[in-house]
């Protein structure tokens, strides 16, 4: 191929040219002059005047551009054989926009500016021909005019901006997410006139305005490779916090938030989604979010409530089974607080009109505590209920759970039997799970398979495979239990046996050599078998698969720093059937307990554990009162009984066995 055709070929690929007649591309080839530039070398370099331009005819050059608040060359993109370059530089007459390097050796084909002008007055239809091209190249320079070009060595992402566009777009879309402010996200592209990226990346971030800026391809490639999954980790890490530094004085916090608040009162439905998020993240919005979760840590609260009503803002603890309120605040708090306890959890800001799930997990003092976090939209905006769920309480073992030591033995040698199925009973917030989760560590080791079903998860628990139910993908308990027996099990735990499907499974699984763990919702140990059937699972099913069931509550425990003698009511003492004289112990109130006379909780227990008498009765299908019966005499200790000796060693008052145990004549 001579050099003549090499030019003719070179000018029908390039694209300003491509639409030219053949006639019309001869009378451009014969203006052309061939260079060859070694590797690393400059053709033409950013300012200098734009009086050529060049096609490539073989090799590579990258285009560099100097981000200017640095001084680095960038490389903007990477050019090969057919492409052309410095052709508005030619035809604008302005001075070079971008410096051009050649990575190899490199030929091209140079059109100088004088040969390009004398070609126009010579061949006027070749000047009509390039007029639609032009037209388009200036339109897109002048949308590109002012775009700015971002190194991404130079530059600080945050994990949580990075995570509002999914990895997978990031690499197919050649775009990056790097910052956001005023209602603007700031998108890197490789091409910043790709629409279709653009629309792509709106799919994930709506209602903003989005600016795009020039980044670098191979830089790109490098920020995916190195930093990203450096920056992500760390925004997963577990926040470390103290106490002590969570804690201001809510005095004075207030009036921070009286004051630097600037949201007009009746206007919450006008704030931007930028605003709101500008204020869920100033100081005294963090501070305040800070010092709810601190307190009710220092409280030892189990549950947060925070609930806007008409006219302010109430927030309150569940401090050992009982709601107190803590404080009121001003209502133009609602939707920054509601909005910051969101961004912390990875909720949807935006979304208000639809409940949400979430979870934080902070370290604080060396101790790993998850907030589960659940909103819901309320007449006067949305109520955020944070349960905190302090995963030390599952490593203390049935022994710091149990008082009563024969209760522990018994329920001890229940969970040592190699197969079968044990139910924990008792009203939400009763210990269900804090004692089933107990069982599972002091059965937990190496030579033992142990798989849970759980919704939600509510600790981690290190060996043991735990599986979140998914309703929406029709990932429910019956399909998981059926999933786990395919996977050589040797301990099951079920979250909740909530249908006839799963309790069939849950049977079915102890029948085959399991041992399986799970809650139901019964009003006492014997009262489970009436609630079986009515699930519809037949007694003699029942019968031989169950090993026991424990049934449960929880009451205040007396603080022990005021606790103190007292003689009951007569009539007390007889309706609880006490002996005459009995000495009871209550709590007078001191600043341990914040004069509530209670500090922590006890539980209560009803264990039920089957033997052969039993199996007959449960299998004939008798009812409960009978089952009650005949368990008291195998020798149950009712919940009645059990509040009867936790009442004579001092754990506990009469109000507190009144308001949690129904007692039965």
């Amino acid at each position: 191929m001579n050099s003549c055709s090499d030019k003719m070929m070179c000018l029908s690929k390039t694209e300003l040219f491509k639409s030219l007649s053949p006639e019309e591309l001869q009378k451009l080839e014969s203006r052309l002059k061939e260079r060859v530039y070694p590797p690393n070398t400059a053709i033409v370099r950013e300012g200098a005047p734009g009086d050529a331009m060049f096609i490539i005819k073989d090799g590579k050059v990258d285009v560099k551009k100097r981000e200017q608040s640095t001084g680095i060359d960038m490389t903007i993109a990477s050019l090969g054989g057919g492409a052309c370059f410095g052709e508005m530089a030619l035809l604008t007459g302005n001075p070079r926009s971008a410096t051009v390097m050649a990575t190899m050796a490199t030929s091209v084909f140079v059109l100088e500016k004088k040969d390009f002008e004398a070609l126009l007055r010579e061949n006027p239809t070749i000047s009509m021909s390039l007029n639609k091209i032009v037209a388009e190249r200036v339109e897109a320079q002048n949308i590109q005019r002012g775009m700015g070009v971002k190194s991404l060595a130079t530059t600080n992402i945050d994990a949580d901006i990075l995570l509002l566009i999914p990895k997978q777009t990031i690499t197919r879309q050649k775009v990056l997410p790097i910052s956001y402010a005023n209602n603007t996200l700031m998108l890197g592209m490789i091409k910043p006139n790709d629409i279709l990226a653009i629309d792509e990346v709106r799919k994930f971030v709506k209602g903003v305005a989005i600016e795009q800026v020039l980044i670098s391809e191979d830089e790109l490639k490098v920020f995916m490779e190195k930093d990203y999954p450096e920056i992500i980790k760390k925004g997963e890490e577990k926040i470390e916090v103290s106490i002590d530094n969570l804690l201001d004085n809510m005095d004075n916090l207030q009036s921070d938030i009286l004051k630097d608040m600037e949201i007009e009162e009746g206007k919450e439905d006008e704030i931007g989604v930028a605003d709101l998020e500008s204020e869920a993240q100033g100081a005294p919005i963090v501070r305040l979010t800070n010092s709810i979760i601190g307190m009710a840590l220092k409280k030892g609260a189990s549950d947060i409530h925070i609930e806007p009503m008409e006219k302010g803002c109430r927030v309150r603890y569940r401090i050992d089974g009982m709601l107190k309120e803590e404080m009121m605040l001003p209502r133009k708090v609602i939707l920054p607080l509601i909005s910051r306890i969101k961004i912390i959890s990875k909720l949807d800001i935006t979304e208000r009109r639809m409940p949400q799930d979430g979870r934080i997990t902070m370290r604080i003092d060396n101790k790993s505590v998850d907030f589960r976090v659940s909103s819901v939209p309320t007449k006067f905006g949305e109520k955020i209920c944070t349960r905190i769920l302090d995963k030390s309480n599952t490593m203390l073992g049935l022994d710091k759970l149990i008082s009563h030591r024969p209760t522990l033995d018994l329920i001890r040698e229940m969970i040592a039997k190699p197969y079968g199925i044990i139910y924990v009973t008792g009203p939400t917030g009763s210990g269900k799970s804090t004692t089933l989760y107990s069982a599972l560590a002091e059965k937990n080791s190496i030579d033992v398979n142990i798989s849970t079903v759980e919704d939600p998860i509510e600790y981690d628990l290190a060996g043991i495979n735990q599986v979140q139910v998914n309703s929406d993908i029709g990932l429910d308990f019956a399909r998981v239990l059926r999933a786990f027996l395919r996977q050589d099990p040797d301990i099951i735990l079920v979250g909740e046996t909530r249908d006839k499907e799963t309790a069939k499974i849950a049977v079915e699984a102890a029948l085959t050599g399991h041992l399986v763990f799970t809650t139901l919702h019964a009003n006492d140990a014997p009262s489970t078998f009436m609630r079986l059937n009515e699930m519809g699972i037949e007694p003699f099913l029942v019968s031989t698969s169950i090993i026991g069931i424990i049934s449960q509550r929880l009451v205040r425990r007396i603080c022990p720093n005021c606790k103190e003698k007292y003689k009951p009511d007569n009539v007390i003492a007889k309706y609880l059937e006490l002996p005459e004289d009995t000495e009871l112990y209550k709590g007078k109130g001191c600043d341990t307990c914040n004069m509530s006379g209670y500090k922590g909780r006890v539980g209560v227990y009803e264990v039920l554990s089957v033997n052969e008498s039993l199996r007959h009765f449960i299998g004939e299908g008798a009812d409960t009162q009978t089952i009650r019966q005949e368990a008291i005499r195998g020798g149950m200790r009712s919940l009645k009984d059990y509040c009867l000796i936790l009442l004579n060693e001092g754990l506990t008052t009469v109000d507190e066995v009144l308001r949690t145990v129904a007692i039965q004549s």
